[in-house]
């Protein structure tokens, strides 16, 4: 039964309309004002829904005279969504990463031809021309916060370069790798770039441009940008977030299997094989720890 169910169910729940996407309007407001720090959520016209989640999830635990919150966008948003980000965060900072970008362009050849023919070119980018300015908390659109991230919060008072361990070793770009362990350059085998803490400075410049000429357009590995910044934050002296609170997981990716403890967690990275997860289990969650209960009447799907 499980092999006749399994692809057609997966199928249906990764593709399936969930209606909680839109939802973030239930979600008190937080209001943004200008501070020393950033949070950076990075989003495109498509996913902005899921960055909105994402920014209120761990907006609520920071200190708002501390951070501020900015999202940056792949490209341009149209009227209504940036209307629907600023009314969950009035006085939110929406930026293009273009924009963001020029300012390493100057700095760092190479980065333009990056920027433009990978495809997650601009996020180093942003990261990399962002850290340059002030300390900034960078999470992707699909992590979510379901508890005080008091580890996290803990690198931020001593300036220490955070990030996420995969669940696996092996998602970095081999080509590169192969160059660096001729070089002897240093990386981390199990880093994820979903969500990164990185002082301002922290970020070699010098070693980013070494970087940038080992490749070239033809690699077309999907991790050459955590490649870059798994070096760039060893080079920094990074350290890990607990793996057990700081999660990156398969579990529940089929419905036979038991998810993840939400109440147990600090924030959970909803890759690609469990994206559906987010949203039958993760932002109904939010929503919940928002209100204080599950309000009577909601489909959470």
């Amino acid at each position: 039964m499980r092999r006749v169910f399994t692809r057609p169910l997966w199928w249906w729940e990764r593709r399936r309309n969930y209606g909680i996407r839109s939802r973030f309007n239930r979600l008190p407001p937080l209001p943004v004002s200008p501070a020393r720090r950033s949070l950076v959520v990075l989003t495109t016209p498509q996913s902005f829904r899921d960055a909105i989640w994402t920014a209120w999830s761990w907006y609520r635990f920071l200190n708002h005279e501390e951070f501020e919150l900015q999202f940056v966008t792949s490209a341009e948003l149209d009227k209504a969504a940036i209307a629907a980000i600023q009314k969950v965060f009035p006085g939110v900072r929406i930026r293009e990463a273009e924009s963001v970008i020029a300012v390493a362009n100057l700095s760092v050849p190479g980065m333009e031809s990056f920027v433009r023919d990978h495809p997650l070119g601009a996020k180093f980018g942003i990261i990399l021309a962002l850290s340059q300015q002030n300390d900034i908390l960078y999470t992707d659109h699909d992590v979510l916060a379901f508890n005080s991230p008091a580890e996290l919060l803990s690198c931020v008072e001593s300036a220490m370069p955070s990030y996420m361990l995969e669940e696996v070793e092996g998602n970095l770009d081999c080509a590169i790798t192969k160059r660096l362990d001729m070089r002897g350059i240093a990386y981390f085998d199990k880093f994820n770039s979903g969500l990164l803490y990185v002082p301002e400075g922290a970020l070699s410049l010098d070693l980013a441009q070494e970087l940038l000429e080992l490749w070239s357009p033809t690699y077309l590995s999907w991790y050459t940008e955590q490649t870059f910044l798994s070096i760039l934050m060893r080079n920094a002296n990074a350290v890990a977030l607990p793996s057990d609170r700081y999660v990156i997981s398969a579990r529940r990716q089929f419905y036979w299997e038991k998810d993840v403890d939400y109440c147990a967690i600090v924030a959970r990275h909803f890759t690609g094989t469990v994206r559906h997860v987010m949203y039958k289990f993760g932002m109904p969650e939010i929503l919940r720890q928002s209100s204080g209960n599950c309000p009577e009447g909601v489909d959470w799907n």
